[in-house]
């Protein structure tokens, strides 16, 4: 998030990235009575956010003040966490309640789970469309076209609040859920949250789905959304738990909401192994798989990967140890009598070790080839 200071009625500003600290502001203070002719007050001119209105209600903030700056702070790093849907809700939401300062804005994103949208619902009569055609108001189909959709919708907004924007209707789930025929799914959440995506089917509200998941879970969200298979959805805004490992899968596949599932299942099977994540992201940037199918090959055979991290040194120990099948106390024995570091440099270029960002890696069964396009063996 961006501010964009000025004083009084200015039209020169100074632009702030948050989150920042006092020390900045004041930089900014003094560079801004340099340039801006005539008295005023040290404001917010305009905001960049991913949040659209978000200047309304932070425009009165005096970051001279050490507590309003590490609200916007605050808040600045809660925004920067959300998604594309969260932002989209989230604006709807400063509108539909009463905000009159930044402890309201606060509160209102920290209840941000608490609000759903329908997409591409902006007026009252496109919400007196859905409320009929989603059967959340029971009419037979031959009085459909001579019912009062601007009614409908503007008696819903009266009594659930809300309120329009360009993405959609925003309103309390509360609202929703008391006209759905079909309750939200619920989601074990013993399991731990690999990865999440947002599920947009035309005429629902946007989804959230969270994996991995049980079938019945995945049958629940599908008679929310009213389709009979995934591919009826449009997947949007896919974040993984590990973002360091979103970021090396690259597919061009558009792989199903099922694949995605089995890579979080198995992805969840080795969340708590210590060492296990950081392996499996110098096993992507090694290999480089093209498929999300194909990363989640890799993960099921990690066994088939040594993630080398005590150095040449204790690589030669291990090598030796696992060659001649010694154990800890020959090795003892032979240390003042070997070369342990050069063996080790050794073994590691005879088994193709590779250099990565997380560390030294090494495949099993084959090695990796010795000369490998965009790849660096260890040297």
């Amino acid at each position: 998030m961006i501010l964009y200071l000025t004083h009084g009625n200015g039209e020169e500003s100074i632009p702030l990235k948050l989150p920042a600290s006092s020390s900045q502001v004041d930089e900014i203070d003094i560079r801004l009575d340099d340039i801006c002719s005539g008295e005023g007050n040290f404001r917010i001119s305009d905001v960049k956010s991913s949040v659209k209105g978000l200047w309304q209600f932070i425009r009165s903030a005096d970051l001279l003040d050490p507590e309003d700056l590490e609200k916007l702070n605050r808040l600045s790093r809660q925004i920067d966490a959300m998604s594309e849907k969260e932002h989209q809700i989230f604006a709807g939401a400063l509108l539909s309640e009463c905000i009159s300062n930044l402890d309201d804005v606060l509160q209102t994103v920290g209840r941000i789970g608490q609000y759903g949208m329908i997409p591409e619902v902006t007026c009252d009569r496109e919400l007196g469309w859905y409320l009929v055609e989603h059967g959340k108001i029971d009419c037979p189909e031959h009085l459909k076209p001579y019912l009062d959709y601007v009614g409908i919708g503007a008696e819903f907004y009266s009594n659930c609040g809300g309120a329009y924007t360009l993405d959609g209707y925003v309103v309390r789930k509360e609202h929703l859920s008391n006209h759905s025929q079909v309750p939200e799914p619920w989601r074990n959440e013993n399991r731990d949250e690999m990865l999440r995506m947002t599920l947009r089917v035309d005429g629902k509200p946007d989804y959230i789905l969270v994996l991995p998941a049980d079938e019945e879970y995945l049958d629940a969200v599908k008679a929310y959304l009213d389709i009979d298979v995934f591919a009826d959805a449009m997947l949007r805004d896919i974040r993984f738990k590990v973002p360091y490992i979103g970021e090396l899968i690259r597919d061009t596949d558009c792989p199903a909401v099922e694949d995605y599932n089995d890579f979080a299942e198995a992805l969840e099977d080795i969340w708590q192994q210590d060492g296990m994540l950081l392996t499996y992201a110098a096993v992507l940037e090694a290999e480089k798989p093209d498929t999300l199918r194909g990363a989640c090959e890799l993960l099921q055979n990690l066994d088939n990967y040594q993630r080398i991290t005590e150095g040449a040194y204790g690589y030669g120990q291990h090598r030796l140890q696992e060659t001649l099948g010694l154990d800890d106390e020959a090795i003892y024995e032979l240390d003042g009598y070997m070369d342990f570091e050069k063996y080790g440099q050794d073994c590691m270029k005879n088994d193709c070790v590779t250099k990565t960002e997380f560390g030294l890696l090494r495949r099993l069964d084959p090695p990796f080839p010795e000369q490998r396009q965009g790849q660096q063996m260890f040297q």
